[in-house]
C-alpha cells in the first residue's frame, strides 16, 4: 500500500470523531432545519394566514441576512477559541428559536423576525464552523472527508420534507416546529466528543500556514470565487422551497410530492461524495463545472417534462446542490490555508448564502406573477452555466499558501487548530 493511501487511512482513524460530529452538526444545523423544510410549511401557513408563495419563501431571506452579518465576525471568532464553545452557545439558541416558531402568534413580519432570530442563535450551527474541523483534521482526503461531513445536509435534504409533511398533515404546522427543535438538539453529545481542541494552548493564528485577510481579498481567486458562487447560490436553491407547490400544483399529491422532494438529499448525497473524492484528484474547478451542468439539465428536465421525470429531475438537482458548501471549503483551504480560514471562508459563504436566500423569492416571485415557473427555471439553468465557466477561469497555481504544507504532519502543532 502507498505512503499517500496509509496516510489517508490514519486520517480516518485519527479524525473519525471530528468527522462524525461535523456530519451530524451538518444536517441539523440552521441552514439544513429551515431550508429544506420550508416548501412543507408552505401550504398549511397559506391556509392559516393567507399569505403568498413570495411570503412564505421569502421567510428563509430574513434568517440569511442575518447569517450574512454574524457569519465574518463568527469565522474571526473561530479562529481564535475554536468550535466547541461556539456550538455549545449556538445549538441551544437555534432551539429557542425553533420552539418560538412553534408559538406564533401574529403577523408576517413578526414570522420573518423570528426566522431572523434564528440566523442569529444559531449562526454557530453553519458550515462554517464543521468545514474548519474537517480543514483542520484532514490533509490527504479533505476533499473526501469534506464531502463526507456535508453529506449530513443530504440527509437533511432526503427526509426533512417527508418527515415535516407527515407532522404538518397530522398534527398542524407548529408540531413540524417542534420536530425540528427536537432535531436541533441531537448534534449535541456528538459536539462534545467529537470537537475536541487538539492543539496546544500556545499556538496562536499568526503561527498557521496560508494567506493573511488582506493578501486574500486582494487576490484573483477570492473575487473568482465570490462570483462564482453568487451565480450558484442564487441559482440551485431558487427552485428547492418550490419543488413541493410545484409538483402539487401539477397534480402530484401532497405525499408524493414530499416524497420526491426528498429524492433531492440523493443526489445532494451523490455529488458531496463524488465532489469529495474527485478533488483530491484533480483540478477542482473540472470537477464543478459538469456537476453543475447536470443540475442546470435538470432543471430543463422538469420544465419539458414535468411530473413524469420529477424523480430523476429531482436527482439531478441535488447532484450539484450537494456540492456548493465543500466545494467554497475545500477551495478557501486549497487557495489560502488555515491562518485566516475562518474569516474568509465565512465572507465568501455569507455572500453565497445570501445569495441562497433570494433565489427562491425570485422564483417565487416568477410564479406570481406568471402563474408557472417555466421562467425560474430557463433562469436557473443560465446561472448555474455561468457559474461553471467563471470558476473554470480559476488558476492551477495557488501563489498564497506554501504546497509543501500540504505534506506536513499532523503531529505538527502549528498546523492543527481544532
Amino acid at each position: 500500500m502507498s505512503t499517500t493511501m496509509t496516510n489517508r487511512y490514519a486520517e480516518f482513524r485519527t479524525g473519525w470523531p471530528a468527522l462524525l460530529a461535523a456530519t451530524v452538526g451538518s444536517g441539523v444545523g440552521v441552514t439544513a432545519l429551515l431550508f429544506y423544510s420550508l416548501g412543507s410549511f408552505t401550504g398549511a401557513l397559506q391556509d392559516e394566514f393567507g399569505w403568498s408563495r413570495t411570503a412564505v419563501s421569502s421567510s428563509f431571506l430574513y434568517t440569511t441576512v442575518v447569517l450574512t452579518v454574524a457569519t465574518v465576525p463568527l469565522g474571526w471568532l473561530l479562529d481564535r477559541i475554536g468550535p466547541r464553545p461556539i456550538a455549545f452557545v449556538s445549538v441551544p439558541g437555534l432551539t429557542l428559536s425553533l420552539l418560538l416558531l412553534s408559538r406564533f402568534q401574529g403577523e408576517l413580519l413578526h414570522f420573518h423576525l423570528l426566522f431572523a432570530l434564528a440566523g442569529l442563535l444559531g449562526a454557530g450551527t453553519t458550515s462554517v464552523i464543521y468545514t474548519k474541523v474537517i480543514n483542520s483534521s484532514f490533509f490527504t482526503s479533505r476533499g473526501l472527508a469534506l464531502g463526507i461531513s456535508l453529506s449530513g445536509l443530504g440527509l437533511a435534504a432526503l427526509g426533512l420534507p417527508l418527515l415535516v409533511n407527515t407532522v404538518v398533515q397530522q398534527w398542524g404546522w407548529r408540531a413540524g416546529f417542534l420536530a425540528l427543535a427536537a432535531l436541533s438538539l441531537t448534534v449535541l453529545p456528538f459536539a462534545f466528543f467529537g470537537l475536541r481542541s487538539t492543539a496546544p494552548a500556545t499556538v496562536h493564528p499568526a503561527t498557521l500556514n496560508g494567506a493573511t485577510r488582506s493578501a486574500a481579498l486582494k487576490s484573483r481567486p477570492f473575487w473568482t470565487l465570490l462570483v462564482g458562487f453568487v451565480l450558484v447560490g442564487g441559482s440551485i436553491p431558487a427552485v428547492i422551497p418550490h419543488m413541493v407547490p410545484m409538483l402539487t400544483d401539477a397534480g402530484v399529491s401532497a405525499t408524493a410530492a414530499a416524497s420526491i422532494a426528498g429524492l433531492i438529499g440523493l443526489g445532494v448525497i451523490a455529488g458531496r461524495l463524488c465532489v469529495g473524492f474527485l478533488v483530491d484528484r484533480f483540478f477542482a474547478p473540472l470537477v464543478a463545472a459538469p456537476l453543475f451542468l447536470t443540475t442546470a439539465a435538470g432543471c430543463l428536465l422538469l420544465m419539458w417534462s414535468g411530473p413524469a421525470l420529477a424523480p430523476v429531475a429531482a436527482i439531478m438537482i441535488g447532484i450539484s446542490f450537494g456540492a456548493e458548501a465543500d466545494l467554497i471549503a475545500f477551495f478557501c483551504g486549497h487557495y489560502f490555508g488555515l491562518k485566516s480560514y475562518g474569516f474568509i471562508y465565512g465572507l465568501i459563504y455569507s455572500v453565497f448564502s445570501l445569495a441562497v436566500s433570494i433565489g427562491p423569492i425570485w422564483a417565487g416571485a416568477f410564479y406570481d406573477h406568471s402563474g408557472n415557473y417555466r421562467g425560474a427555471l430557463v433562469t436557473v439553468a443560465v446561472m448555474l452555466a455561468a457559474g461553471a465557466a467563471t470558476l473554470l477561469t480559476l488558476p492551477r497555481r495557488r501563489p498564497l499558501v506554501d504546497d509543501n504544507d500540504d505534506h506536513r504532519s499532523q503531529s505538527d502543532p502549528t498546523y492543527v487548530t481544532t
